[in-house]
């Protein structure tokens, strides 16, 4: 992930390459575990507890967000992933990481960026538009340069934003992310299995006019095909065989209207060498 550039890069300008390689190895293991896999679960889940802390601190701020069309992820999903590298100046994010790896948690992560939304709540409630948002908050979040303000908003404002609160959010928060990357994997899949019904019908445009000669056999899919079976018959028994695992009655709809217009276009083959 490119996020972990910008962690080397600090890192070796603090210290030589193998403790930067073992710091680094640490931070995300044991800080961040979950955060950097390909379905970032954890920081899924850490987006959603981050808005619902939102919504019970600055309730008409994250009304107006809503009124805009801005998800609350939109905003912190970069602060987060990044530990606020290249994100805000760079006194204040050595300040933020002194204290991340004191505490051994991310709580302070969650307290920064609340401290960043108190102190520029004012102005981001006058925005007009989702652009304006991300706009002002870019702007913002770079030119916080008293790191001291921030540190101290962060840490005496946020005193309620504990381990334990945090941890009781995640379990409420991870059957839903856990759920919604099931779908998306279960969608992935029916699109593959739908790019593959496309190539064989575009093999069958292709070859519909062949007929084949050999004895009847299995084609592999569990389907007999008698003697000269056409090239529909198969097509049609490997469609089936397509739909008999995991597909969605949407997709079993579509191919069975493909099936009607793919045995008018053979009558109207037959029709036509009569």
């Amino acid at each position: 992930m490119q996020a972990m550039n910008f962690f080397a890069g600090l890192l070796l300008l603090l210290m030589p390459e193998e403790n930067a390689f073992w710091t680094l190895v640490g931070i995300i293991d044991d800080y961040f575990d979950g955060y950097y896999t390909e379905e970032m679960i954890e920081s899924q889940v850490d987006q959603l507890v981050f808005e619902e802390l939102m919504r019970e601190r600055f309730p008409k701020l994250v009304n107006h967000l809503d009124y805009l069309g801005v998800q609350v992820a939109w905003i912190s999903t970069p602060w987060f992933i990044s530990i606020f590298v290249n994100m805000l100046p760079w006194e204040s994010v050595l300040r933020i990481w002194d204290v991340i790896l004191f505490e051994g948690n991310r709580v302070m992560l969650f307290r920064t960026a609340l401290a960043l939304m108190e102190l520029h709540v004012p102005a981001l409630v006058t925005t007009k538009d989702a652009g304006d948002v991300i706009t002002m908050l870019q702007s913002l979040a770079g030119s916080t340069f008293d790191s001291s303000q921030l540190v101290l908003t962060a840490c005496m404002g946020f005193l309620a934003v504990t381990e334990g609160k945090l941890q009781k959010l995640r379990e409420k928060h991870r059957p839903t992310v856990l759920m919604i990357v099931k779908e998306r994997a279960q969608g992935a899949q029916v699109s593959k299995n739908s790019k593959g019904i496309a190539t064989k019908l575009y093999s069958f445009k292709q070859n519909r006019g062949q007929e084949e000669t050999n004895p009847a056999e299995d084609d592999g899919n569990g389907c007999k095909l008698e003697p000269r079976s056409s090239d529909l018959d198969k097509l049609l028994c490997s469609l089936n065989a397509d739909l008999e695992v995991g597909s969605l009655p949407s997709l079993r709809d579509q191919v069975d209207r493909m099936k009607v217009e793919l045995c008018r276009l053979l009558e109207e083959k037959r029709a036509a060498i009569l």
